[in-house]
C-alpha cells in the first residue's frame, strides 16, 4: 500500500471527520436566518435538509472525496468573506482543531511555490485569493501580479487543451 493511500482506521476517523464538519456547517447555515432565502421555487433551510440526509448517505458509502468537497464548497462563502466566527463555531461544535483560513492559506502558499496551478480547485482558490487581495489594505500588488500570472498561464493551458 503507498504512502499515499489510507488505511481503514484514518480513512473511517477521516469520514466521521468531514460527516461531522459538512454537519456543522450545515446546521451554520440553517441557523443563521440571514444566510436563509426562500422563493416559490426553493427553501434553503429544506435545500440544506436534504444536504444533511445526502451527507448521511456519503458517509455510509465510504465517499471521502465527496465530503471533502462538500465541505470545500459549503465554506467558500466564510473564507470568501473572512467569518472568522463560523471557523469558532466548527471547533465549538465539532471538537475538531480545524482553521479553514489556515489549510486555504497553506494550499495557496504551496501553489505558488509550485509556480504552477495543476488543477481547477486550485485555479478556484486563487481566483479567491487573488479577489481578496485586492479588496485588502495595504494591497499587495507582487502577490496579485504573481497569482494573476499563474491563473493566465492555467486558462491558456486549459484552452488548448481538448475537451473528451
Amino acid at each position: 500500500m503507498t504512502d499515499n493511500k489510507l488505511n481503514q482506521d484514518e480513512k473511517q476517523a477521516q469520514l466521521l471527520k468531514y460527516r461531522d464538519l459538512v454537519l456543522a456547517t450545515l446546521d451554520y447555515y440553517i441557523d443563521n436566518k440571514e444566510m436563509q432565502f426562500k422563493t416559490a421555487d426553493f427553501d434553503s433551510e429544506e435545500h440544506y435538509k436534504g444536504l444533511k440526509v445526502k451527507t448521511e448517505e456519503n458517509y455510509q458509502k465510504g465517499r471521502l472525496t465527496r465530503l471533502k468537497q462538500w465541505f470545500r464548497d459549503l465554506t467558500e462563502m466564510q473564507l470568501e468573506t473572512g467569518d472568522l466566527k463560523f471557523n469558532k463555531y466548527l471547533q465549538d461544535k465539532t471538537k475538531y482543531d480545524i482553521d479553514i483560513f489556515k489549510s486555504y492559506f497553506q494550499r495557496i502558499d504551496k501553489i505558488i511555490e509550485k509556480g504552477k496551478i495543476t488543477t481547477d480547485n486550485q485555479f478556484y482558490d486563487i481566483n479567491i485569493m487573488v479577489d481578496q487581495l485586492c479588496q485588502t489594505e495595504p494591497v499587495e500588488n507582487e502577490k496579485i501580479e504573481i497569482l494573476n500570472r499563474l491563473l493566465s498561464e492555467y486558462e491558456q493551458r486549459k484552452a488548448r487543451k481538448p475537451t473528451a
